[in-house]
């Protein structure tokens, strides 16, 4: 006996094949127009740095423009909250620093956004040091010198705003040791480091750059901890480390991670965390990071890169409720 295909079956058939055709044509259209790289800071800094660095080289394996664009604005915040609204497509994202991802959301009373509701983790793309220094009139050469000078008169510490990574630090180094630094809040690391050069404060707590090796250097400025859990330092060999001082517990360092908005189809994230793990393994784009005082991270996998962020949130969750730091509006 024949069976005869029905008008309504012919119908849902072709409605069928027409929809997977419909999702194998938008898998294989990304990218297909520019990519923005969002940065959530000024030009100048590591993050506007990096990008600049990799926006290149993301564009020959793409095969599209990357144009990088600063967002600058409350803590990072502005980016971000930009990022959350934005398609899902692959065709925005964003590479951004620790604290407007990890610390701003328990730091600020009303945070934006979700370090993991709200984006999808692509890649981790490079992380950096960060040390203690002194103007040189300041009379100490290890951490538990200038400790010390705090228990007998004001240590002024110029930070690069309030409710980061470094207030939380020095609160919690205040708070172990009874030392008694008086924080300086600047509008960035830059004036605050100019503030340490012009003797309007003591010490400087900021991410290693590349324009603070060579003040170092030159005995504009002095090394005084890096805070690290090594035991030597990556750019700054005349500084020891906070582990080979013996404060093993204050560990201050920066990584620069690629974002997309939340909902961005895994195989558009696989494509992206691919090519960024292409890039940074370019022998070149290694050099350039090592002039800028950068590492490149290591890739990692979708999953691991989820894993690091929850990791790196609950770690600041738990150091905001040690140090009880808090931005107030």
């Amino acid at each position: 006996m024949k069976t005869f295909a029905t008008p309504t079956r012919n119908l849902f058939a072709a409605v069928v094949l027409m929809a997977l055709a419909w999702a194998a044509g938008a898998q294989q259209a990304f990218p297909n127009k520019p990519i923005r790289l969002l940065t959530p800071y000024a030009p100048g800094g590591s993050t506007d740095v990096v990008s600049r660095i990799v926006a290149p080289e993301l564009a020959k394996l793409l095969g599209v423009s990357v144009v990088v664009e600063n967002m600058a604005g409350a803590n990072g915040n502005i980016a971000l909250s930009y990022l959350t609204r934005a398609p899902a497509d692959g065709h925005t994202v964003l590479i951004t620093s620790t604290s407007p991802i990890v610390i701003n959301p328990h730091t600020y009373p009303n945070a934006p956004h979700d370090a993991l509701r709200d984006f999808t983790p692509i890649s981790l793309v490079a992380n950096t040091e960060s040390a203690i220094v002194v103007n040189p009139a300041v009379p100490a050469t290890n951490l538990k010198e200038l400790i010390d000078l705090s228990k007998q008169r004001p240590v002024f510490f110029g930070i690069s705003g309030l409710g980061g990574q470094p207030e939380m630090i020095i609160r919690k180094i205040n708070k172990d040791t009874g030392a008694k630094f008086e924080l300086v809040p600047f509008a960035g690391g830059g004036p605050a480091i100019t503030g340490a050069l012009g003797g309007h404060v003591d010490a400087v707590l900021n991410d290693v750059g590349s324009s603070l090796v060579p003040m170092l250097a030159t005995g504009k400025l002095r090394g005084l901890v890096v805070l690290d859990p090594k035991d030597k330092s990556e750019f700054l060999p005349g500084t020891t480390t906070s582990s080979a001082q013996g404060f093993p517990r204050y560990v201050s360092y920066s990584w620069l991670f690629l974002l997309g908005p939340p909902g961005m189809p895994a195989q558009t994230a696989e494509r992206l965390r691919k090519a960024m793990a292409d890039v940074l393994a370019q022998e070149d784009i290694a050099q350039k990071f090592k002039t800028n005082a950068l590492i490149p991270a290591p890739s990692r996998s979708a999953g691991e890169a989820r894993e690091f962020i929850s990791q790196q949130n609950d770690f600041f969750r738990t150091m905001q409720r040690e140090t009880g730091v808090r931005v107030t509006q």
